[in-house]
C-alpha cells in the first residue's frame, strides 16, 4: 500500500480489510474516526509507526479478494449484506449475552460488583443498536438501494416523498456509531479489555468471550458504513441529483 502515511485510517480499512485485524491489535480507532490521517493515529496513542506500517505491509500481501474488496461493491449489494452479515448478528448475540450476562451477574456480582455496571451498560447500548439498525433497514438502507438499481440499470432516480437527501440520515446513524462505540470502550474498561476472571469461572469465560467477538464485530460493521457505505451514497446522491 503505497503512501500509507498520508492516508487516512478509513481509506486504509476500505482499501485493504485485511489492515483491520491491525488496528483491532493496536486498537487503533478505524471506524469511527476513520477519518484520522495514519500517522497521526500512531503519534497520537504513541504506536511505533515503523512496526505499524511493517504489520500492515505483512498482512496486506498479494491482492484483495473480490468477495472481500468491499469498495468496490454495488452499494445495493453492500447494503444487503451488512444486514444479512452484521445486522441478523448483533439481534442473535444481543440476546445470547443478555442471557449470560445476567447468569454471571447473578453469581459474581458480589465479588464483582463492575458487572452490575456492565450489565447497565450494554442493555442500554444493546437496545439502541436494535433500534438503530431498524432505521437504516427501514430509511436509509431502502433509499441506497434505490439509488444504486438507478445507477445500476441507467435510470432517472426520483427521491421519495418527502426526501431531500441521504445527508441527514448518514448524520444522525454515524453519530449513533460514535455513541455505541463509546460506550464498548467503556464495557471493556470495567472489564479489563475483556479479560475480567474469577477463580476461573467458565461462565465468565465465556461471557468475555462473547463480549470480545461481539466488540470486533461491531466495529467491522461501522467501518463498513462509515468509511465505505455511508460516503459512497453521499456522492452517489449529489451526482443523481
Amino acid at each position: 500500500m503505497e503512501n500509507i502515511e498520508e492516508l487516512t485510517l478509513g481509506q486504509i480499512a476500505a482499501e485493504d480489510p485485511r489492515t483491520c485485524s491491525v488496528f483491532e491489535k493496536y486498537k487503533v480507532d478505524y471506524y469511527n474516526h476513520g477519518k484520522r490521517n495514519f500517522r497521526e493515529a500512531a503519534d497520537e496513542q504513541n504506536l511505533d509507526l515503523a512496526a505499524l506500517k511493517n504489520e500492515i505491509a505483512k498482512v496486506s500481501e498479494g491482492a484483495v479478494e473480490k468477495d472481500s474488496d468491499f469498495n468496490s461493491w454495488d452499494l445495493g449489494v453492500l447494503a444487503d449484506y451488512i444486514v444479512e452479515t452484521h445486522h441478523k448478528y448483533a439481534e442473535k448475540q444481543i440476546q445470547i449475552i443478555k442471557h449470560e450476562l445476567e447468569k454471571v451477574c447473578q453469581a459474581l456480582s458480589a465479588q464483582l460488583p463492575e458487572l452490575e455496571e456492565v450489565k447497565k451498560l450494554f442493555n442500554t447500548v444493546a437496545g439502541e443498536i436494535v433500534v438503530h439498525q431498524k432505521k437504516e433497514e427501514l430509511i436509509l438502507f431502502p433509499y441506497i438501494k434505490k439509488m444504486a438499481n438507478a445507477l445500476r440499470n441507467n435510470k432517472p432516480f426520483v427521491r421519495p416523498p418527502m426526501t431531500r437527501s441521504a445527508e441527514k440520515p448518514v448524520d444522525m446513524l454515524t453519530h449513533e456509531h460514535t455513541r455505541q462505540g463509546e460506550d464498548f470502550n467503556k464495557i471493556a474498561e470495567l472489564t479489563k479489555d475483556h479479560t475480567l476472571q474469577f477463580n476461573n469461572d467458565a461462565s465468565l469465560s465465556s461471557l468475555m468471550n462473547f463480549f470480545k467477538e461481539f466488540e470486533s464485530n461491531l466495529h467491522r460493521h461501522i467501518h463498513l458504513e462509515n468509511n465505505i457505505l455511508f460516503p459512497q451514497a453521499l456522492r452517489l446522491d449529489k451526482e443523481l441529483v
